[in-house]
């Protein structure tokens, strides 16, 4: 018997395992759920959001805080007061309710009535239009029967119209007077209650503030993850800046600025530190901006909302994480171990709290606040002087005292078309000796402690003993060239008048000299940071070392002689006064004896042929450069060095040499160096210096060659780092820093950036002559200037004038005299500082008058004045008396004997010296035009801001009687003079109309009228 089979297992009809299947499906969908949630969550809590929400808390307690203040501020007595009134108010309301409600019910009848009569006036008016239309129909068809009943029927409509519109008012005027009825028995207690409300409106509106801010139920749901998008109060803050881009991929891309989304308080005043207190109340990113009046504020001019943040102060503007901002720490200013610990721990603290770390890749990088200020430079740069800056200024004005330009193209109109920072050397054999040229050289700080001239030798990558013989040969050689070059003036020290160095020092710190010159062999340049147009001129000190009497007494009494292009002006001294300065010069405390007839050393010739013959070999075969080098004399062979290290240093771009005049410029073109990428700049072997573009310029400022540091024994001599070193102080390299971090690629359209127009053109090239000319060692211009008040005192009658009105106020065609020729006229006698003779050419004087007239935005030539009214000829003249305007402003000649600061500038100048259309404006409010002014201010404004005239106050005082009726003689009655007195304008024209006709003008001074005789305005006075 055949056993039975077992039938086969069935296929299944898939190749998987269906729970098997089941499970990794829902494995992978809970691994989904969670990655997504993640990611939601992820989105979600992004820092900018803490950040918001802690800003909300901390405003909302500080609102509490002012709440609290502002209630206890308010008057408890005035609160309980005003209450008691309320309540007395309702109680007699309360008693009188009967009355109330039967005029509010007469007011509700009334309001019936009036709308019963109106709806009757419209009905009549409309039934009148009818009869009207009919009428005039009738007429234009000739129908005269139909023409007649028309006029019936209008003239009835008319009459009801009329009578409808008379029962209108009446019903107007019963529902205006029962109102007003109303109105005055409620007007107590409206009254008192207003008086509350004003008095709790202060705390009222900061307590809806505070709700404002609260964390409610809305406030969670709005924020909440997936709801977010419906009107959350945590969102990002952009906005959207056409005009400003940065360049991506060689694209402009508009700014889209994000920058408030974590600086929340930016553009809002009121969140910043107590300055009587050192506790930080309100930390970083919830502080306003600094000078909010100036930046960022809305109202300021630049707002937010047109320039955002980043195109100041660099970042990437989409950003909305700290570490991807490009957020930079602080300038490394000190390698001190506290600086550096401060340093470490600020970087520390970023790491941690914010994930940070350096950025490498951005181009633009966040400047630290120290170096804020560059940001001014992209715009602003049109203008040479940036408005109201401080740090980025001074750094201006010390690139060009350093001369920076001279090596280095600047193609930036602050300093293109400047003249060469250092004197010119084309007759340097007739200034001083060889001996003291070598010196100076060598080490020029060791001579003037003040000087801009840097030390080029005895660096720290050039002292070993071999660099040092070969720089010794180098300086030999410059002398050596620049004495065989040079022109050999004679200077007489035998035709020197005999001096007084007594008198000679009161003349050098009266006529003028200290405002551009020191005298003071302590003196360090950094005490006068950031005045530093008192360095203007060099330190006189040991000045009998260097040149002879007769060279300094031709140079005091004509510099042009020396150097037509000098920028020391001539003061018309006597022969005598300089002689005296000269003495005082050259006294004997005014020496340093190792520079006194110092010798030019002998070199290692071995040293100086080597280098020689390393210059020829670059231009000819060795064996031929041999040759060359033997066919030299001595002198030759050191000449030829000479010339070669100029070259190789440059002096050419600060000094006018024979030989180097069309010579190019050896130093790296800075216009764009802000904007150079950060892998261009050679760290070298130093690891002690943050990489980062700011701190490899501010280190190369302090210690030039220090990027040579570990490479000396590499390089060849003449490969090694050659810039000089100008002794910088940490505030001066900061200040050069803030400028030549602005000097970057344009990263705004020209229609946004400031100044693109004629305006600003004439001011940037008047700017650039006054730094020039140092005018404001002497003036204060723009808000700045005035070096010389150290020597003269604080005294404002004693000082140079202040310049802030000068376009406004003077002639052009006077001025551009008075430019060429000051000693013309002396305006100001009692002032020993004299104004100098700077020998402008036409050119150059009108580039002045341009600039004063730009700056307060004048035309440079007006017509004559018109006709004056003969009234104001006559009031101007009393009131010039009422107001003793003779006893400062002179009106008759004074000598200078006589002249004291007491006084002010004579009148008898005004008419050719003044424009007539500011002395008005001038005498209504001197203070807004010089706030320094000594110029008292007879004219006041009334609560709404209008000018009141002094003149009716005085004439009402019975001391004036007489004036007054020497004034009524003019008008035909007392009410027409003081209508015409009250106008501070005709009384300040009338001032300024006497004061032309006693300085010269054609105007005659017309006679006082007989009492009672008419005058006609714009009668006699023609011009």
């Amino acid at each position: 018997m055949t056993p039975p089979t077992t039938p086969p297992e069935k296929r299944p009809d898939r190749h998987y395992n269906f729970g098997r299947m089941n499970m990794w499906f829902a494995i992978s969908s809970l691994a989904l759920l969670a990655v997504t949630l993640w990611m939601a969550f992820a989105d979600y809590a992004q820092p900018w959001k803490r950040i918001q929400s802690e800003f909300r808390s901390l405003e909302r307690q500080k609102l509490e805080k002012e709440a609290e203040a502002e209630k206890q501020r308010l008057n408890q007595n005035d609160l309980a007061q005003l209450k008691q009134e309320i309540q007395r108010a309702q109680a007699e309301l309360d008693q009188h309710r009967q009355d109330l409600d039967k005029l509010e019910d007469e007011i509700k009848d009334r309001k019936t009535q009036y709308n019963i009569a109106d709806t009757a006036w419209k009905g009549a008016k409309a039934r009148s239009d009818a009869y009207k239309f009919q009428y005039d129909t009738a007429l234009q068809t000739g129908d005269k029967g139909a023409a007649a009943a028309a006029a019936e029927d209008y003239e009835e409509a008319r009459k009801a119209f009329i009578d409808a519109q008379h029962k209108k008012e009446e019903a107007q005027d019963g529902l205006d007077d029962a109102q007003r009825r109303l109105a005055d028995k409620q007007a107590l207690l409206t009254g008192a209650e207003k008086k509350l409300k004003d008095l709790q409106s202060g705390v009222e509106n900061i307590e809806t503030r505070i709700a404002s801010l609260g964390k409610g139920v809305d406030y969670f749901l709005l924020n909440a993850p997936l709801m977010d998008f419906l009107k959350p109060s945590l969102k990002v803050e952009q906005v959207i800046l056409p005009g400003l881009y940065q360049n991506i991929n060689f694209t402009n891309i508009d700014r889209v600025d994000r920058c408030m989304t974590c600086h929340v308080a930016a553009n809002r005043p009121g969140f910043l530190d107590d300055p009587n207190t050192k506790e930080v109340e309100w930390p970083e990113p919830f502080r306003s901006h600094p000078r909010i009046d100036l930046f960022v504020g809305d109202s300021s001019p630049h707002p937010y909302s047109r320039f955002g943040c980043t195109i100041c102060h660099g970042g990437l503007d989409r950003a909305t994480e700290f570490a991807r901002a490009g957020h930079n720490l602080p300038l490394l200013q000190a390698h001190d171990e506290a600086s550096k610990k401060a340093w470490e721990e600020k970087k520390g603290e970023w790491q941690r709290k914010w994930g940070w770390s350096q950025p490498q890749f951005l181009d633009y990088p966040i400047l630290p606040a120290n170096l804020a200020e560059s940001g001014c430079v992209g715009c602003h740069a049109s203008g040479v002087w940036t408005p109201k800056s401080d740090e980025q200024e001074v750094g201006r004005e010390l690139i060009a005292h350093m001369g920076c330009y001279g090596c280095h193209n600047i193609n930036l109109p602050g300093f293109t078309g400047l003249r060469k920072a250092g004197p010119s050397l084309l007759r340097l054999a007739g200034k001083t000796n060889p001996g003291w040229a070598y010196k100076w050289i060598e080490a020029p700080r060791n001579f003037h402690p003040t000087t801009w001239m840097p030390h080029f030798f005895n660096q720290e990558n050039t002292t070993t003993p071999a660099n040092l013989k070969r720089q010794q040969a180098e300086i030999n050689g410059i002398v050596s060239y620049l004495w065989a070059k040079s022109e050999r003036p004679v200077y007489d020290d035998v035709a020197v008048p005999m001096g007084d160095p007594a008198h000679g020092k009161q003349l050098f710190e009266t006529v003028g000299c200290g405002g551009c010159h020191l005298l003071d062999a302590k003196a360090k340049r950094d005490d006068f940071f950031p005045l530093i147009n008192r360095l203007h001129g060099p330190n006189l000190v040991n000045t009998g070392s260097k040149v002879s009497r007769g060279w300094l007494y031709a140079w005091i009494r004509n510099p042009k002689q020396y150097f037509p292009d000098t920028n020391m002006p001539n003061l018309r001294l006597t022969d005598q006064e300089a002689a005296d300065i000269t003495a005082y010069l050259l006294d004997a405390p005014n020496h340093n004896r190792a520079y006194e007839n110092a010798a030019l050393p002998a070199v290692d010739r071995g040293v100086r042929d080597e280098l020689a013959l390393g210059y020829l070999q670059n231009l000819y075969t060795m064996d031929r450069s041999r040759a060359k080098l033997a066919a030299m004399s001595e002198a030759e062979r050191n000449v030829y060095l000479g010339e070669q290290t100029i070259a190789k240093y440059g002096c050419y771009g600060c000094h006018d040499i024979k030989g180097f005049e069309n010579t190019k410029p050896i130093g790296t073109e800075l216009t764009q160096e802000g904007s150079k990428p950060l892998h261009q700049l050679d760290f070298g072997h130093v690891h002690e210096v943050p990489h980062t573009r700011q701190d490899w310029v501010f280190n190369k400022l302090l210690r030039p060659r220090m990027w040579d540091e570990g490479k000396e024994a590499a390089k060849d001599y003449n490969e090694l780092l050659k810039m000089p070193n100008f002794g910088m102080s940490q505030r001066e390299a900061t200040a050069v820093l803030a400028n030549v971090m602005g000097f970057t690629k344009e990263s705004a359209l020209a229609p946004r950036r400031a100044g693109n127009d004629a305006r600003t053109a004439a001011l940037a090239e008047g700017r650039k002559l006054i730094t020039r000319y140092n005018c404001q060692g002497c003036h204060l211009i723009e808000g700045h200037g005035r070096a010389i008040k150290s020597l003269l005192g604080d005294n404002e009658a004693s000082l140079p004038p202040n310049l802030a009105a000068e376009g406004a106020r003077v002639q052009g065609d006077w001025l551009f005299s008075y430019l060429h020729d000051p000693s013309r006229v002396k305006m100001r006698p009692w002032l020993t500082v004299r104004m100098p003779t700077f020998g402008f050419t036409d050119d150059q004087a009108n580039t002045v008058i341009s600039y004063f007239q730009a700056r307060e935005q004048r035309s440079p030539f007006l017509s004559e004045p018109p006709a004056p009214d003969p009234r104001s000829l006559a009031v101007g003249g009393v009131v010039f008396g009422m107001l003793q305007c003779a006893r400062c402003h002179p009106t008759a000649p004074v000598s200078a004997a006589a002249a004291s600061g007491d006084l002010a500038p004579s009148l008898l100048m005004a008419h050719d010296r003044l424009r007539y259309d500011w002395v008005p404006l001038w005498i209504q409010d001197p203070q807004a035009w010089v706030p320094s002014t000594r110029m008292p201010n007879f004219f006041s404004r009334d609560p709404s801001g209008k000018l009141v005239s002094p003149v009716p106050f005085q004439l009402a005082s019975p001391a004036f009687a007489a004036q007054k009726q020497q004034i009524l003689r003019w008008f035909s009655s007392e009410a027409e003079m003081n209508a015409w007195l009250a106008d501070a304008d005709k009384v300040s024209t009338a001032l300024r109309d006497h004061i032309w006709a006693i300085s010269g003008g054609r105007q005659p001074m017309v006679p006082v009228a007989a009492p009672g005789a008419a005058v006609t305005a714009g009668g006699a006075g023609g011009r």
